[in-house]
């Protein structure tokens, strides 16, 4: 049988191949029966990467494989040389960022055994063989960071081989991975630390960046590269190394405050009094946020078809996979009819845009479609405050409130509390006393 070598490479684009390395191969599955590898799978081109290898993963042990790990699996044997080799195809499990589907990736897996001539010692070698797509590939290696090109020079391209081999799932997950990698692989130069991986990602050296080469971010962000950085660790290092336990990290949670009466009245003034598209875009981003209370993701979702009109003139949010109940708010609802009306099938939000939905839709079109200077900017995550903030101060049930809102239970309401109107004495007098029966 023809031996067709498989790198420890993540073939990513144009040739250029990052060096992978092995996890423990428990999520790594056969291949379904009768399943060969196809000529997709990357295979051995014999051409040199352009970007800087990491090491290959080589695994020292005393050769000991329980029949079970490997009855069954489908691969291909063929002869190593030195000593067996199989490969198996199949998939890896990817976990996903915050509110993403998980999904796998296809992988090829060969372990070759090769015996020492003069100690009798057997060592096994776990390649893996993965293909990114061409929008993640794209993003790291067109990524430049804010840094000097020298610094760069010595780190980068150890950057984009570890987030490749970290396999992102989605450009987004690629660009937020290298933007936080690049940050602290930069500190590390600046603090006398080799450009080397396996130093990068240990436990102390994430705990040291967040809490010395993050001055002057928030709390959220600075865990938020914590966790990007955690989970690029957790994609690549299986071995235990003696690090030191992670250092445990917390942050207040800090809601955006609600505007003012004064403030939506005069961005409600603004968005009417705009021209053409902007218009209904600024409508549709008001109405769906203060007068719904609906998240960032679900305005940009949101098509007319979600919504039905009653025969009094209320607006239900009734999207096929939801159950929850959510009406609109009257002051807001004869606007949002007109606009269900107008949009049909089609987003009430951006509805010519060419892609369903992206991470910066209402933000950038926010920072574009800026108010004059005397208005406040225009927050999607604002406008939900404020939904919940006036519905609190109406005094509805907080179960209620929780439900129509998606939160999981009314305790999530807790951070809005701050910002709801004490109530005067005469109006705590007529609800403590209640009506008469």
């Amino acid at each position: 049988m023809r031996d067709r070598r498989i790198p420890a490479r993540t073939r990513i684009q144009g040739g250029t191949e990052e060096r992978l390395e092995a996890r423990d191969g428990g999520d790594v599955g056969p291949g379904g029966p009768g399943e060969q590898i196809g000529d997709g799978l990357p295979v051995d081109s014999g051409a040199e990467g352009g970007l800087t290898q990491a090491q290959p993963p080589f695994v020292h042990h005393e050769f000991k494989i329980s029949g079970d790990a490997l009855d069954g699996c489908g691969g291909d044997v063929v002869d190593g040389g030195l000593g067996p080799g199989f490969r198996i195809a199949g998939q890896i499990a990817r976990r996903p960022l915050a509110r993403q589907t998980s999904d796998h990736v296809v992988a090829l897996l060969r372990v070759d055994v090769a015996a020492d001539p003069w100690s009798g010692q057997l060592t096994s070698t776990f390649t893996f063989a993965m293909t990114l797509g061409e929008d993640v590939s794209r993003q790291i290696v067109t990524y430049r960071p804010r840094t000097s090109a020298s610094v760069w020079a010595r780190v980068g391209p150890q950057v984009r081989a570890v987030v490749a081999a970290s396999r992102p799932a989605s450009a987004d997950e690629a660009r937020q991975s290298i933007h936080a990698l690049a940050r602290l692989a930069t500190w590390a130069d600046a603090s006398g630390i080799p450009p080397r991986p396996d130093l990068w990602l240990r436990t102390e050296t994430i705990d040291a960046f967040v809490l010395a080469g993050c001055t002057g971010r928030s709390p959220k962000s600075v865990l938020t590269y914590r966790s990007l950085l955690r989970r690029l660790r957790d994609a690549l290092v299986w071995v235990q190394r003696g690090e030191a336990p992670a250092v445990r990290m917390s942050a207040p949670v800090v809601r955006d405050a609600p505007y003012e009466a004064a403030e939506l009245a005069e961005l409600r003034r603004w968005a009417t009094h705009s021209a053409g598209r902007r218009r209904l875009d600024a409508l549709a981003l008001l109405a769906l946020g203060a007068g719904c209370g609906l998240a960032p993701g679900e305005i940009a979702s949101a098509r007319g078809t979600d919504f039905r009109v009653t025969g009094a003139g209320a607006v239900v949010f009734d999207p096929p996979d939801q159950g929850r109940l959510l009406v609109c708010r009257a002051s807001w609802e004869r606007q949002l009819a007109e606009l269900v009306d107008r949009a049909g099938h089609l987003p009430l939000f951006r509805p010519g845009r060419k892609v369903a939905a992206s991470r910066n839709l209402i933000s950038n079109w926010c920072a574009r479609s800026r108010p004059d200077a005397r208005l406040p900017r225009l927050s999607a995550r604002r406008l939900r405050a404020t939904w919940i903030v006036d519905l609190l101060t109406d005094r509805i049930d907080h179960a209620v409130i929780a439900e129509a809102a998606g939160m999981a239970s009314p305790a999530a309401l807790a951070a809005y509390h701050r910002f709801v109107p004490e109530l005067g004495r005469r109006q705590a007098l007529a609800l403590l006393r209640g009506p008469r029966r």
